[in-house]
């Protein structure tokens, strides 16, 4: 049995929802932009539903070629457990020395992951980054109107 759930498939559904995406380039200006205002390591934009990746952004390479599908399946299998005590997930911050991981709603239609490699940095901060970005890529998604939306819905 697969599904878009299986890591094996993951790969090649993010790339069909990457070739769907009419202004792919402006949205990974946008968010490399993004990435560098407010000093994080990478973003990460995943659509809303399944959780692919629709783009990212990363200062440095990474060494595990599979972390998409990785981070992917987590939030996938946290957004069930949630799902299962009739709450809804929406976002989810984790810390520790090393590094902050900030995931939550971004547009109608993504979620984005925000890792900073400065843990010093306060949550509040990073937060109101993100929600003041969310603005901005809301209107990249309606930048065609709404037949032609930067995300499938």
């Amino acid at each position: 049995r697969t599904s878009i759930w299986d890591e094996t498939l993951y790969k090649a559904w993010s790339s069909i929802v990457y070739q769907l995406i009419p202004n792919v380039q402006q949205l990974e200006t946008n968010l490399r932009n993004f990435a560098q205002i407010i000093e994080a390591d990478e973003v990460l934009l995943f659509e809303r539903a399944t959780f692919l990746v629709i783009s990212h952004y990363q200062c440095k390479e990474q060494r595990d070629i599979h972390r998409f599908e990785k981070i992917s399946n987590i939030i996938k299998q946290f957004k069930l457990s949630c799902s299962k005590l009739a709450a809804s997930f929406q976002s989810m911050e984790v810390r520790n020395s090393n590094f902050a991981d900030f995931i939550d709603i971004f547009t109608s239609n993504t979620y984005v992951m925000v890792v900073m490699s400065d843990p010093s940095i306060p949550s509040a901060a990073t937060l109101i980054n993100i929600r003041n970005a969310r603005k901005h890529f809301e209107k990249l998604e309606r930048v065609d109107g709404p037949k032609h939306s930067l995300l499938v819905r």
